[in-house]
């Protein structure tokens, strides 16, 4: 379900994978980008003020997942999902999907 004034907000530590997202959806205008660790990112944010959380073969897939689980779970309203998409072998991905208490 989409809200009407939602704003999504891409985060990613790699500048060049800014610059693309930019590139490809910059005019996008309720889509911004962020260059920047996606838990210290979530860690600054009001609790309980996310509704979703997506990644797409992210943090959760590159490094200790723990940091970036607290975060989302902080940031994330009550019923809001977390969404995460790993690479399970060379040929299939495995998606999982969260939902806050």
């Amino acid at each position: 379900m989409v809200h009407a004034g939602a704003l999504g907000i891409g985060v990613d530590h790699d500048p060049h994978k800014i610059d693309r997202a930019r590139a490809l959806y910059g005019h996008l205008d309720r889509l911004r980008f962020v260059r920047a660790d996606a838990a210290e990112y979530l860690r600054n944010l009001p609790p309980h003020s996310v509704t979703a959380c997506l990644s797409i073969f992210g943090a959760f897939s590159f490094s200790d997942p723990r940091p970036l689980l607290i975060a989302s779970a902080a940031a994330l309203r009550p019923g809001g999902l977390l969404l995460m998409t790993i690479r399970a072998d060379d040929r299939h991905d495995r998606v999982t999907l969260l939902k806050r208490r």
